[in-house]
């Protein structure tokens, strides 16, 4: 059974490029448009790994990711939080989180591929 990626982002442009590319490499791919969604999915279908935007109206990427470390049952999925900020203010926040990373857009999808291997690898083992 391929490790099954949850991907939230309000931008569908970017969101359907992350989506192609990520069945492309083997993954069940589940998407959402917005935090609340993340949340919902989340709890129904127990993603292995989620790629998340920070910057998202109503309910952002950074409140999803605390609503989820809440759960038992969500709290430790490995999160890539995908961020256009310029500056590194937001990251220190990020630190207090186990299973955090981050990756600025565009997202370059060499990268990503990369990281995505990276933590399935690395979390799969320890569950």
């Amino acid at each position: 059974m391929p490790p099954k990626i949850l991907l939230i982002d309000d931008d569908a442009g970017v969101l359907n490029m992350l989506r192609i590319n990520m069945q492309d490499q083997g993954y069940e791919v589940l998407v959402g448009m917005d935090g609340q969604e993340a949340i919902q999915i989340a709890f129904k279908n127990k993603p292995d790994l989620i790629v998340m935007d920070v910057n998202m109206p109503m309910y952002n990427g950074l409140r999803a990711l605390e609503a989820l470390r809440k759960r038992p049952d969500t709290s430790q999925i490995p999160v890539i939080l995908l961020t256009g900020a310029q500056s590194d203010t937001v990251y220190p926040a990020l630190e207090a989180h186990a299973r955090v990373t981050f990756i600025k857009k565009p997202v370059d999808l060499e990268s990503i591929n990369s990281l995505v291997r990276q933590l399935l690898d690395q979390y799969s083992q320890g569950q």
